[in-house]
C-alpha cells in the first residue's frame, strides 16, 4: 500500500491525469485512545496542468475509530472529505506530493467532540442527570428549566445576600 500520494509529472499526459487508489492510514500520524486510523484511505484524484501550475482535486474516504466524549464507547467513523482545489507550481519538478495537504484537510474535518450520535445511534449514557440535561436540545433557544419545571437558577436564590 502506498505511503505517499505522488503525481509523476514526467509521465502525465497534456490533458491531465485521473488516479484512484489507497494510502496507508498511518499518514495521519495519530494513534491515541480517543481517535485512531482504522484502515486504508481511499482517494480519487484529478490533476490538470494549467500553464506552470498543476490544479489538483482530491476526494478522500478515511475510516477512524473514535471514542464518544459522553459514554466513552468506541465507534467507527468514516471521514469523507473533498479537498479544495490545490494549485502547485510545477516548474523544475518531476513529481508533486500532495499527501500533507490531503492529511491536513481530513484532520480538519474530524469532529472536535465525537459522539455516538454522529452515526445516528443513541448514546448509551442517560442524557439526564439529577433532572439537568447534559446537552442542549437541538431546537433554537435554551430552556433553563428542569424536567419538574423549576428553573435551574432557583438554587441561587437560596444563598444569603451580603
Amino acid at each position: 500500500m502506498e505511503q505517499r500520494l505522488v503525481i509523476d509529472l514526467e509521465e502525465m499526459p497534456e490533458e491531465g491525469v485521473r488516479m484512484e487508489g489507497e494510502l496507508d492510514g498511518g499518514i495521519f500520524g495519530i494513534d491515541c485512545d480517543d481517535v485512531r486510523s482504522a484502515g486504508p484511505v481511499h482517494y480519487e484524484l484529478t490533476a490538470e496542468p494549467c500553464d506552470t501550475e498543476l490544479l489538483v482535486r482530491v476526494t478522500v474516504r478515511a475510516p477512524f475509530v473514535m471514542r464518544c466524549v459522553r459514554c466513552l464507547r468506541e465507534f467507527e467513523y468514516v471521514a469523507e472529505t473533498e479537498v479544495p482545489e490545490l494549485s502547485v507550481d510545477m516548474r523544475g519538478r518531476s513529481s508533486v506530493d500532495v499527501t500533507d495537504e490531503v492529511r491536513e484537510e481530513v484532520l480538519l474535518d474530524l469532529p472536535n467532540y465525537p459522539k455516538c450520535e454522529l452515526l445516528g445511534e443513541k448514546c448509551e449514557i442517560n442524557d439526564v442527570v439529577a433532572q439537568f440535561r447534559l446537552d442542549k436540545d437541538p431546537h433554537s433557544g435554551v430552556d433553563s428549566s428542569t424536567a419538574s419545571g423549576e428553573s435551574v437558577w432557583d438554587a441561587l436564590d437560596e444563598f444569603p445576600e451580603k
